[in-house]
């Protein structure tokens, strides 16, 4: 059951999670937990603003001393599309996804996995650096487990 301090504290993340965008926030889970500048959130995480969509088993939203995000980590069983400035969509999976609110950027680690729906452009490896508008990607392999990136060529008449 919900108490008046779970539905302000969920208004508060409607206001930040994932502030790079003005939009409205879903926000469902089993748990939620604030303790200072740290916000936990656990049990079948899934978020959802506008067309983005991201679900995990645990995601930690990092504040300032004014409340403000600054950092999102999500943990365990990480998936999520994203649509891209350009209207791409791009649905993505691994251990842990961390975003980096200033430099508007995604990091995805361990069996890091992105796919371009509709095309056969496809990112993997240990460690995939992703801006959030897609301008650019950096992957990074394990010896044992090289990255791969496999894109299709557009051909312009």
């Amino acid at each position: 059951m919900y108490t008046l301090k779970s539905l302000l504290f969920l208004l508060f993340l409607q206001q930040y999670v994932f502030a790079a965008k003005a939009d409205v926030i879903d926000i469902i889970a089993k748990n939620f937990q604030s303790v200072g500048n740290v916000t936990t959130i656990t049990g079948d995480v899934r978020i959802k603003k506008g067309n983005d969509l991201l679900y995990s088993d645990k995601v930690v939203v990092f504040t300032d001393n004014n409340r403000k995000p600054f950092s999102y980590e999500a943990t365990g069983n990480v998936k999520f599309t994203i649509i891209t400035t350009d209207k791409r969509e791009l649905k993505g999976s691994g251990n842990r996804l961390v975003y980096d609110v200033k430099k508007n950027q995604y990091t995805l680690y361990d069996n890091a996995i992105i796919q371009e729906t509709g095309k056969a452009n496809l990112l993997k490896g240990d460690e995939i650096v992703l801006s959030a508008d897609g301008e650019y990607a950096n992957i990074v392999g394990k010896t044992t487990k090289p990255a791969r990136v496999i894109f299709s060529l557009e051909t312009t008449e």
